[in-house]
């Protein structure tokens, strides 16, 4: 005989049957992003301290801004910093593929440009942090997240239920 069934709202864990509760973590602070680590210059040879780009920049401080920011935690901060690298070196990559499209390949035919291909999993990275920090209205609604409209006061209510104040357009013989 199949067990009874819980009741209805009730949320429970599927592999034992009990509620995990967890502490809430320490909230993350905002944080700039931390200068590059040197690579080597393929011309010169030399290790040079490679900026972030301006789109980079742009998306760290949209990040920010954006409420879903103050749910993160301590231990969020590799995954963004992932993030960070990966929406940098998808840009730069694409814009070298951009640059030289096509390529010669091991038998001399035309093929892509392999910069296209390093956007490509660069963009992948980005996608997987972008879904564990709720990044994209998507994301957010798979986490669980939402934003809340403000709520209208019963006043407000009230008032475009009567409709306008000044008495206009008001039907004399409305039941209301």
């Amino acid at each position: 005989m199949p067990r009874t069934a819980k009741p209805a709202g009730t949320a429970v864990d599927r592999r034992n049957g009990r509620r995990t509760e967890i502490a809430a973590a320490e909230p993350l602070a905002k944080f700039g992003l931390p200068k590059r680590a040197p690579v080597k210059d393929r011309e010169s040879g030399e290790l040079v301290a490679r900026p972030w780009r301006p789109e980079t920049r742009k998306a760290w401080a949209a990040l920010w801004d954006d409420p879903v920011s103050q749910l993160l935690s301590v231990a969020d901060r590799v995954v963004l910093l992932r993030w960070a690298d990966a929406i940098d070196r998808a840009a730069q990559h694409l814009e070298l593929g951009d640059a030289d499209p096509i390529a010669k390949g091991s038998m001399g035919q035309a093929v892509e440009s392999p910069h296209y291909g390093i956007a490509a999993k660069a963009i992948a990275v980005a996608q997987a942090c972008e879904a564990q920090i709720g990044v994209g209205a998507l994301h957010r609604a798979r986490l669980g997240l939402s934003f809340t409209a403000a709520q209208l006061s019963l006043d407000d209510l009230n008032a475009r239920v009567a409709g306008p104040a000044d008495g206009a357009g008001e039907d004399d013989d409305d039941p209301r």
